[in-house]
């Protein structure tokens, strides 16, 4: 019997509903991770600075901001999955932008937005829909199959993207990237949907999000949007500086990711059973050395065993920080957490990423000060419902 299998299939066919939603994020996962990881190394080979690239998911994340309540207002009247569909058009004109960007430049404006109201119809919906069909004493477990799940997409796509753009070109891996997402809303269609009502507005929202009582989630999300922005941004670039080849990257991401795929399993049965703090104080520590460790990465070799070290680390974080935030969603109100999240998760990357351009832009030790800097954010993960 396969890992799995032996974690939850009798789980994961119990609710029909849910396994339309699984699904269809299973193959939608595929075509957003077949492409994602090498948006910022498409950008950086156009000629574009790396304080420009990272200008660009700037005007993401100040958009996400802008549009996040709206946003919200949006899904409570579509429904929660067919904001996950509604979020697919967004992904596949933005790829489309990217494909026409060399020979319009003013597109660099305007595929921020496109990304910014994909991401939040995607997550609104996704969190949203977990959360409702969760249950509480087995959130360890679940998390980690839909990470399991997750991951295996993760493993296959980079390494599929490096050898379709090493055979055809970026256009073809937008082209075969939308056809996939377009295949993954499919199975949205056959289940029925949920609303959520908006009990909340935008002055109560900020209230609750800056008051003195949720200031510990405040630092545990923003811990989180600043070292993962700096890990999908700035580590795919310092990659391809490294390794050379799109197609080598492509392979060492998905060398590096196998490992952690077996960690999941152990993780959720822990998590279930121990204290979700306790565990996250432990993978917070182990993270922060992940970080530390990729300032001195210099060969394939050392991005390998630096790299599978984060992977694993990161899994063993995450799991418990995942399933603590997800159980403080549901005593504070879940919509409302999760519109706060996102605000929190893109306004923290709005404060921080000018001066992530101002150490690109003056090209002193870049890499290794942005990495210092995220595992110093890193740390941040173990406030996490401190007050």
């Amino acid at each position: 019997m396969s890992l799995l299998t032996h974690i939850h299939v009798h789980q994961f066919f119990k609710n029909k509903e849910l396994n339309h939603f699984y699904i269809s994020v299973a193959i939608m996962t595929f075509g957003q991770a077949l492409i994602s990881i090498f948006v910022p190394i498409y950008l950086y080979k156009l000629g574009h600075p790396i304080y420009s690239v990272i200008f660009f998911y700037f005007l993401v994340s100040l958009c996400v901001v802008i549009f996040a309540y709206p946003g919200a207002k949006i899904v409570s009247k579509v429904g929660v999955k067919h904001s996950i569909l509604l979020s697919a058009p967004f992904l596949i004109i933005y790829y489309i932008g990217l494909l026409l960007l060399p020979n319009n430049l003013w597109l660099f404006f305007i595929l921020p937005i496109l990304l910014s109201w994909h991401r939040i119809f995607y997550f609104y919906g996704y969190h949203i829909n977990y959360i409702t069909h969760s249950e509480r004493k087995k959130r360890g477990k679940e998390i980690s199959f839909i990470g399991t799940i997750s991951i295996a997409m993760h493993i296959i796509a980079p390494l599929t993207g490096g050898i379709i753009t090493y055979y055809y070109d970026f256009a073809f891996l937008y082209v075969v990237g939308s056809i996939i997402l377009l295949l993954g809303t499919i199975p949205l269609f056959f289940s029925k949907d949920d609303y959520e009502k908006i009990e909340f507005n935008s002055k109560s929202l900020l209230d609750k999000m800056f008051s003195k009582k949720e200031r510990g989630t405040l630092v545990s999300f923003s811990a989180y949007a600043v070292e993962s922005i700096i890990g999908r941004v700035i580590w795919p670039i310092f990659l391809i500086t490294i390794l050379l080849t799109i197609e080598k990257t492509g392979l060492v991401v998905t060398l590096s990711m196998i490992v952690s795929l077996f960690v999941f399993y152990f993780m959720g049965k822990i998590t279930d059973k121990y204290d979700k703090i306790k565990l996250l104080n432990l993978g917070t520590l182990l993270y922060f050395f992940a970080w530390t460790g990729r300032i001195f990465v210099d060969s394939s070799t050392k991005i390998i065993a630096v790299d599978s070290y984060k992977n694993i680390t990161e899994k063993i974080l995450h799991i418990p920080w995942s399933a603590q935030s997800y159980d403080l969603a549901v005593q504070h109100g879940y919509f409302r957490f999760i519109v706060s999240r996102e605000i929190i998760f893109n306004l923290s990357r709005v404060v921080l990423m000018p001066l992530l351009m101002i150490v690109f832009f003056f090209e002193w030790h870049s890499f290794a000060i942005s990495f210092i800097i995220a595992a110093l954010f890193s740390t941040g993960y173990i406030f996490l419902n401190k007050d």
